[in-house]
């Protein structure tokens, strides 16, 4: 075994002070091992470091939207409330109008006491008890008109 310099034992013809690099040179006379261990752990760092900068733009994102949405809650909020009062103010013409009967003795007209007025007919006009005053009410209780004049007139 002169002729070839490589030991027949490798256990002892290695010192035990060997680099596992050099092992794989010497083995495979390639690239060495941490060229490619850099490599891989080189592109793993510029991988990571595009994946954190997508998922803090996506969360950038993400939070201008939950901004827009919270605005767009209060707006509506808002709209609610208004739309609330709006319906309390319209249910409460029932009580608007019992109170005006009971405290301020407001009543809805009766057919008598209501006047209907056509083209063409003519119209008693007549005080209410509380104007008459003598002379005054008893001089309005015969006037007559005509409807069709006054509604001539109104036009004009």
């Amino acid at each position: 075994m002169a002729i070839s310099d490589k030991p027949v034992d490798r256990r002892t013809a290695m010192p035990p002070n060997t680099d596992i690099g050099e092992l794989f040179v010497r083995r495979f006379n390639v690239v060495s091992i941490y060229v490619v261990i850099l490599l891989l752990l080189a592109a793993a760092i510029i991988w990571s470091g595009i994946k954190t900068a997508e998922g803090v733009q996506q969360y950038h994102q993400d939070y201008k939207t939950l901004q827009d949405m919270k605005k767009q809650e209060r707006k509506l909020q808002v709209e609610h409330q208004r739309l609330l009062i709006e319906q309390q103010t319209f249910s409460a013409t029932p009580q608007i109008a019992s109170r005006a009967v009971a405290e301020l003795g407001m009543f809805s007209p009766t057919l008598k006491d209501k006047l209907i007025i056509q083209p063409g007919a003519a119209v008693k006009l007549t005080l209410a008890p509380d104007e008459a005053d003598g002379e005054g009410a008893a001089a309005n209780e015969t006037d007559f008109f005509e409807a069709d004049a006054d509604l001539a007139e109104a036009g004009q």
